[in-house]
């Protein structure tokens, strides 16, 4: 098959939705992956929950970091307050905790930013794995469309030529109950369809 130009950029500039969480997409695709798109969708997958989780850890750290900020104040005015020494090592505990914090907030942002860059890059894999998986369900779906259409006409003539049969039949029962009736007359045909017919 021709080699379809969907990247990263064609993405953007056609505002491509994350086709995993489009319901058409799902609908149409979710029993019918190809091998590839599975591997791709796997992908995907793997790189918007990392994103989630590491837009969720940098909440929680901000969060952390202001209440740390707090004890910080609070515990360096106590201690320049009172000269209490028990507030030292509860502040350092506190303040080499922000220290981690401000190491890993860049490295979350980092990474961050580099995300929708590879989300962008697979969904643009996705998409062109979807054209081609679309070109061939529809070819498989218009050869069956053409079985089914053969089939269908194979019933209709069989359907007739039941039809006609049973018209036959229907007709050929009517003779033979009238030639019967002209011969042994209506009386004798009631007792004779009595002790003679199968279905009375």
């Amino acid at each position: 098959m021709k080699d379809i130009n969907i990247d990263e950029e064609y993405i953007k500039k056609h505002r491509i939705p994350i086709l995993i969480y489009t319901p058409e997409w799902i609908q149409l695709f979710s029993n019918f992956k190809s091998k590839s798109m599975e591997r791709t969708v796997k992908k995907l997958e793997e790189l918007l929950s990392r994103e989630k989780s590491l837009q969720q850890e940098q909440k929680e750290l901000e969060r952390r970091k202001k209440v740390l900020m707090n004890k910080i104040l609070y515990l360096s005015n106590e201690l320049n307050e009172t000269n209490n020494e028990g507030f030292i090592k509860p502040l350092e505990d506190a303040q080499n905790e922000i220290l981690q914090i401000n190491k890993r907030i860049p490295e979350i942002v980092e990474e961050l930013e580099t995300l929708p860059s590879a989300i962008n890059q697979q969904n643009a894999i996705l998409l062109k794995e979807t054209v081609k998986r679309t070109y061939e369900l529809i070819n498989e779906n218009k050869i069956e469309v053409e079985k089914t259409k053969e089939e269908i006409n194979k019933t209709r003539e069989t359907l007739m030529e039941l039809v006609q049969k049973k018209v036959d039949m229907e007709e050929r029962l009517k003779r033979l109950y009238s030639y019967l009736h002209g011969i042994v007359g209506a009386t004798e045909m009631e007792e004779l369809d009595e002790n003679m017919l199968i279905d009375k």
